[in-house]
């Protein structure tokens, strides 16, 4: 009697659930349009906190809905792209979708955004083909560089309570000279993918698999499981958590409610290839991550990051999870001490504040350590150079325990009165030695708990101790052409006949020059310039003929050596794919 009533309860809880969404894809257009309907309206979204990515699909819905009815200012252009991202959502809106007018064998392509659809009062799927495939041609460079991507995406939900998404591809792939550097410090894997073999002269060969569910426990509380990326903040980077890396299990909690968003998430990372002395090749690693994030005012947007990673093996045994860390609503850095201080903790903020519309300002703090006395010998130090003080109280200044990072950016829309011109630039500083972490058994192997993922970074791609400017631009002269511009200016300081500078993220920071004197690009300065003008048409819904250009500089700033140089022009095909780029 006690379990039927249970069983009772239980269905009875399942039939109260809200409705549930899955979400955008990361790193997805969709993203853009909804970052410039946002602008354009001067407000944020009250539907969702666009620094936490990606957004639910539902939510973005209901935005756009309330954008099409209220923004002002809104182009043809505008209005037409409105008008195709809700028909690509038909499960959440009220919008009728269009008919195909020649289907094929009358159930497939029957609506114009998808190749087999689904939908009655308790079950819906949308399946899609996926396909990117690119053929550049670099100067100097015999061999064409491609990518050959093949592939299916799901989507679906059941009763409206539970949502599912899965995407598989299939690829090859023969990259640029640079991108195969990058591989190199990865240890083989591509960027943002994981496990990689060879194929033909020069390829490689990897599998992309993301999938996850997601459901409502209440009416303010979700629940995502699965096999995803994700990315804090307003930026182009993110100097918090962005989508560069490989996916990654995780367990992910949305509690909303009004004007605050509160997300924790539980992931299961890899420590790729082999780091401990054991042998145990794929040694396991975890991220917890608290973010909290409030609607100020509606055009300003405050948010709190915090982050612990929990990794590295001993010779012997692999190091679990430790328990303490599901604890959803507390300071990290007191579990931390309360365990014994083995791990690495992160803290940061998010900002975005919308002056006017078509005009926003944004921001990320990071912080992996401060101390306020290290601060006083710098603000020492500083004052002596510049004259207002005659001789220094601290014998030391430019400790390296001052790891922290700064982002500043500015977003436009329709700036200088042109209409579809959206510009975004932002500044990101990255003092030596953040995200690095120590080797915590003394094994002299890579630190386990550095913020990594497969041997990628889990922030910025580049690492630390640098200094970049990045700009995109994107103007869209006609309704299904875009033509977008990026450019990306940094300087790095790395290592020097083997010593830690602070620029490579694996490494262990016990290993630097010394305590004080560890300025901002400290060591050899290496410095990149990346520019990539591009051009998408659009000739049926999901399908797309991309071009584009790409140049790549890389010099050592102090002689002006140039060390690399890449030029490359390319084409490709791409259907119902997210384009990987490839900027670092």
């Amino acid at each position: 009697m006690k379990r039927f009533g249970l069983i009772i309860i239980m269905l009875a809880a399942w039939l109260m659930l809200p409705a549930q969404s899955v979400f955008l894809p990361s790193g997805s257009p969709d993203h853009q349009l909804l970052q410039r309907l946002e602008l354009l309206g001067g407000r944020h979204a009250t539907q969702f906190h666009s620094s936490l990515k990606p957004l639910e699909r539902r939510a973005a819905v209901w935005f756009a809905e309330e954008a099409d009815s209220t923004t002002e200012k809104l182009t043809a252009i505008d209005r037409h792209l409105l008008y195709q991202f809700l028909q690509k959502h038909p499960e959440w809106t009220a919008q009728p979708s269009d008919s195909s007018k020649r289907p094929v064998l009358k159930r497939f392509y029957a609506f114009p955004h998808d190749f087999f659809r689904y939908q009655s009062d308790d079950f819906f799927l949308s399946v899609n083909p996926v396909l990117e495939l690119t053929f550049d041609k670099e100067q100097g460079v015999d061999n064409l560089h491609y990518l050959n991507t093949r592939g299916v995406e799901v989507r679906g939900m059941i009763n409206k309570k539970v949502g599912f998404y899965t995407f598989l591809a299939e690829n090859q792939a023969r990259f640029p000279d640079y991108v195969r550097r990058q591989m190199q410090w990865h240890r083989g894997a591509v960027p943002g993918e994981g496990w990689t073999k060879g194929f033909g002269e020069g390829g490689v060969d990897f599998f992309t698999a993301r999938g996850y569910i997601a459901f409502q426990a209440t009416e303010n509380i979700g629940f995502q499981f699965g096999q995803d990326r994700n990315f804090s903040g307003h930026g182009i980077r993110s100097l918090l958590l962005s989508d560069y890396a490989n996916n990654y299990l995780f367990l992910k909690i949305n509690t909303r409610y009004k004007w605050f968003h509160y997300q924790n998430q539980f992931a299961h990372l890899v420590d790729y290839p082999i780091r401990s002395l054991g042998g145990n090749a794929y040694d396991p690693k975890y991220a917890i991550t608290h973010q909290l994030s409030f609607q100020i005012t509606p055009n300003f947007q405050l948010g709190f990051f915090e982050n612990v990673m929990v990794g590295g093996s001993d010779s012997i045994n692999r190091r679990g999870m430790d328990w303490h860390y599901f604890n959803p609503v507390i300071f990290y850095r007191a579990i931390e001490h309360h365990v014994g201080d083995p791990d690495k903790v992160t803290v940061g903020m998010n900002w975005e504040y919308l002056i006017t519309r078509g005009l926003g300002v944004y921001g990320q703090l990071l912080v992996n350590e401060f101390y306020l006395d290290d601060i006083r010998r710098d603000v020492d130090s500083m004052l002596v150079r510049l004259g207002l003080r005659k001789e220094r109280k601290y014998s030391g200044f430019a400790s390296h325990r001052n790891k922290f990072g700064l982002q500043l950016g500015v977003k436009t829309a329709d700036i200088f009165g042109i209409k579809e011109l959206d510009l975004q630039g932002e500044v990101n500083l990255i003092r030596p030695f953040v995200y690095q972490h120590y080797d915590t058994y003394g094994s002299g192997l890579r630190p386990g708990a550095s913020y990594s993922h497969y041997s990628q970074p889990l922030a910025h791609p580049v690492g630390a101790n640098l200094a970049e400017w990045a700009f995109m631009g994107r103007y869209r002269p006609m309704k299904n052409l875009e033509v977008s511009a990026a450019l990306f200016s940094y300087t790095q300081g790395t290592d020097v006949g083997g010593v830690n500078y602070g620029g490579n993220i694996f490494r262990d920071y016990r290993d630097r020059p010394g305590d004080f004197n560890n300025t901002f690009l400290q060591g050899r300065q290496i410095s990149v310039l990346l520019g990539e003008l591009s051009a998408s048409y659009q000739f049926r819904p999901g399908w797309f003929v991309d071009a584009r250009y790409l140049a790549r500089r890389q010099n050592e700033k102090e002689t002006g050596e140039s060390l690399f140089t890449n030029d490359m022009i390319g084409l490709g095909l791409r259907v119902n794919a997210v384009p990987r780029k490839h900027h670092f």
